[in-house]
């Protein structure tokens, strides 16, 4: 069995355990009906955005909401300076999550397993945040940890958050 068909029938199952048409599972994850249905047939090419989509409605449908957090990419002597766990702003507590990397290659695998995790903003350094950028779909802030507080930029994600969470439905 390839992945397509693996993908399909993993798909398949789902949305009959979940008793949701496939038209109304487009409705609902705002995927184009034609794509869910190249997906079950197996055609391939399905996209990473669309891949993610899917697992976010599913995992909704599933009530599996996963709360926002910021995603602190860095080498392991700088996570060691970060103060904050948690930033309480307005009326939500955000938490902070750390992601101790060494080389580039680990910083966007570590940014991809972020955003897949729930992430909702990046905090990182700007030769990371250039590389990234194109890949993951939530906003990036970038720190120069010899010029910039740790804990100042982790702020200002914290901030960014909270004025994306008012946008979202």
């Amino acid at each position: 069995m390839t992945s397509d068909e693996s993908l399909a029938s993993s798909l398949r199952e789902s949305l009959r355990e979940l008793g949701i048409t496939l038209s109304d599972f487009s409705r609902m994850s705002k995927i184009p009906l034609s794509t869910l249905k190249k997906v079950l047939a197996a055609r391939g090419g399905i996209s990473l955005s669309t891949l993610r989509a899917i697992v976010t409605a599913i995992s909704k449908l599933e009530g599996k909401h996963v709360e926002p957090f910021i995603a602190v990419i860095a080498a392991v002597t700088t996570l060691s300076k970060v103060k904050l766990t948690a930033l309480r702003l307005q009326d939500m507590v955000v938490k902070v999550r750390e992601y101790g990397v060494s080389t580039l290659d680990e910083a966007i695998k570590a940014s991809l397993k972020a955003q897949f995790e729930g992430a909702a903003v990046i905090v990182c350094a700007p030769v990371v945040a250039h590389f990234i950028k194109d890949l993951v779909s939530i906003p990036i802030v970038t720190l120069d940890v010899c010029e910039e507080d740790l804990d100042k930029a982790v702020r200002a994600a914290a901030e960014k958050l909270t004025r994306r969470v008012k946008v979202m439905p």
